[in-house]
């Protein structure tokens, strides 16, 4: 939507930093208007690899998963709609105000691709973020409380060990 909207030539591996919009060479106003656009479209949007579903259905086996976004509310039912053309199971969807705000859920582990989010909780003593690697957060250091996977499938024996260790399996 970004490239039809803006006349121009980008591709995910052009987004190497969290403030897409100044890649984009937009105000932060008009990329997230552009990626409810896009949401509208969710036809055109690809999964980030291939058999999703098969690998988030394993993640259930042993865990709850629930899809949790910090989009617009414009863009659920949109997303619930992708989530069920691509067959991807879950427990509950949770929308929040902003990326940031899912710190305000009760969970002990996030998934996410967010930088951000991954360095607020480095911080605590009682959560652990897996980072699913974009362009956008290679540069991001991990330590004890944040894993980095490049796919799906290195999930679930991650959140298995982390059950382990944290005494909840």
């Amino acid at each position: 939507m970004i490239n039809m909207a803006h006349s121009t030539h980008l591709q995910v591996s052009s987004f190497v930093h969290w403030k897409a919009w100044e890649i984009a060479n937009i105000t932060k106003d008009e990329f997230f208007r552009d990626l409810d656009e896009a949401w509208f479209h969710w036809q055109m949007i690809p999964p980030t690899e291939t058999r999703l579903a098969e690998k988030i259905q394993k993640l259930l086996e042993i865990a709850k998963v629930d899809i949790v976004t910090g989009r617009s509310s414009k863009t659920v039912t949109p997303a619930k709609a992708w989530l069920r053309q691509h067959g991807i199971q879950y427990n509950s969807f949770v929308r929040t105000d902003s990326g940031m705000d899912k710190l305000r859920l009760s969970y002990a582990i996030f998934i996410d691709d967010s930088p951000e989010l991954m360095e607020a909780i480095s911080s605590t003593t009682d959560r652990r973020g897996i980072l699913y690697t974009q362009p956008w957060n290679k540069e991001l250091a991990i330590n004890s409380r944040i894993f980095r996977v490049d796919s799906w499938n290195q999930i679930p024996k991650i959140v298995a060990e982390i059950l382990r260790i944290d005494g909840q399996t």
